[in-house]
């Protein structure tokens, strides 16, 4: 086999190689634009709750974030683990306005009228940059696959080894992120997890009532 013919097979199995590069990347681009556009009616629902739980290996919290046109309540509740002590703390958010009431250590806190509305974007939203160019790089650096979490089809983005997000498919909303692995002093390895829980167009309107302030101590604050 003569160099002409060796070099065009050569260039032959290069140009197909780059056909199913392009071709690969260009499927990953549009599963992430479906999953953008998908759940962008989400983002903008002034309706719904919204569970996380956050597990590292020292603390365990769970935030629950109840949104209902401009009234909101954020329910923090973080437990150490070692010691089993717990903090809680709560946002009643109504427009420009926040109520906050601490339990901690036996103590009940409250801190009323403090400037600050209510997160919008609690709810993730697959990057998707600014443009074609930007989606064709976060192709190339993000791993896809397909697996089932919770008998719900996902997509399994990952950026890393360590860490990655399963999304709905129907839907593009989180429902679990691995953000990581912590090393403790003795070498265990700990994966640190958040989960997602959904509800969208059914929040009572008793959720968002406030707790009777003459239980808590008022505390001022500097806003």
């Amino acid at each position: 086999m003569n160099k002409k013919k060796i070099l065009k097979i050569s260039l032959f199995i290069v140009i197909i190689l780059i056909v199913i590069f392009l071709a690969f990347t260009i499927c990953k681009m549009m599963i992430l634009k479906k999953l953008n556009q998908n759940v962008a009616k989400y983002l903008s629902s002034d309706s719904y709750y919204e569970k996380i739980i956050n597990d590292t290996k020292d603390t365990k919290t769970i935030t629950e974030y109840y949104c209902k046109g401009d009234n909101a309540v954020l329910f923090l509740n973080t437990t150490v683990k070692d010691t089993g002590e717990t903090r809680r703390l709560t946002n009643y958010y109504k427009g420009e306005k926040t109520n906050t009431y601490i339990e901690a250590d036996g103590n009940k806190i409250a801190l009323l009228d403090s400037n600050g509305l209510p997160s919008r974007i609690m709810i993730r939203q697959v990057d998707i940059g600014n443009n074609l160019w930007d989606l064709f790089l976060i192709s190339l650096a993000t791993s896809i696959k397909s697996e089932e979490y919770e008998g719900k089809e996902c997509y399994v983005l990952s950026l890393d080894k360590t860490s990655e997000t399963y999304i709905e498919k129907e839907t593009g909303l989180a429902l679990k992120a691995n953000e990581g692995i912590v090393v403790d002093e003795n070498g265990n390895e700990t994966v640190q997890e958040i989960e997602y829980y959904y509800d969208f167009n059914s929040i009572d309107d008793s959720i968002l009532k406030e707790p009777n302030i003459n239980e808590y101590k008022i505390q001022e604050n500097n806003n």
